[in-house]
């Protein structure tokens, strides 16, 4: 009996450290999905203030997934309690220090006046396109017209060239 004991004492304390060092490599993963269970859900357009990378977790040593440049405008969908954001670039997700963003203003008032003069800009477009197709229309409709009074007209000479030719002949006979 103490012989049994002494084995599941063993096997438990190999057990546990087995557990510890088996998960200690993976103790950044933990920490990762921990970290995105605790995002604060975000859609902002931010703007990089000086070359900053966007890593695979929220943490100084994860691997770099890609760099971004300094104005660079990066799109934030997430921001983590230990202050990282969550941003997306195509169908790349990562993690960016909260101190390398800030937020980009938007003048919406400039914004709303620019989409009016592209708006008015794009119906003169539209106008001056439809001027053209009813030029068109109509130049084809009498260029039309002038092939049929010219051909009637060469039609008409030839009938009369050739009436005249039989109207003297029948004067000679």
């Amino acid at each position: 009996m103490k012989k049994q004991v002494r084995i599941t004492g063993i096997l438990a304390v190999v057990g546990i450290c087995f557990a510890l060092f088996g998960t200690a490599g993976n103790m950044q993963y933990v920490k990762a999905l921990e970290d995105a269970a605790e995002i604060a859900e975000l859609s902002q357009l931010m703007t990089a203030e000086e070359t900053v990378d966007m890593k695979t977790a929220p943490e100084d040593d994860a691997e770099v997934i890609m760099s971004y440049q300094k104005g660079d405008s990066v799109f934030v969908t997430g921001e983590t309690a230990d202050g990282w954001y969550r941003a997306i670039y195509q169908d790349k997700e990562g993690y960016i220090p909260k101190q390398y963003l800030s937020v980009q203003e938007i003048d919406v008032e400039a914004l709303n006046e620019e989409m009016a003069r592209t708006e008015q800009e794009a119906q003169l477009v539209v106008e001056t396109v439809e001027r053209y197709r009813a030029d068109v229309r109509r130049s084809k409709i009498w260029g039309s017209v002038i092939i049929v009074l010219v051909l009637g007209i060469f039609v008409t000479g030839i009938i009369s060239g050739i009436k005249s030719s039989k109207g003297k002949e029948e004067k000679k006979i």
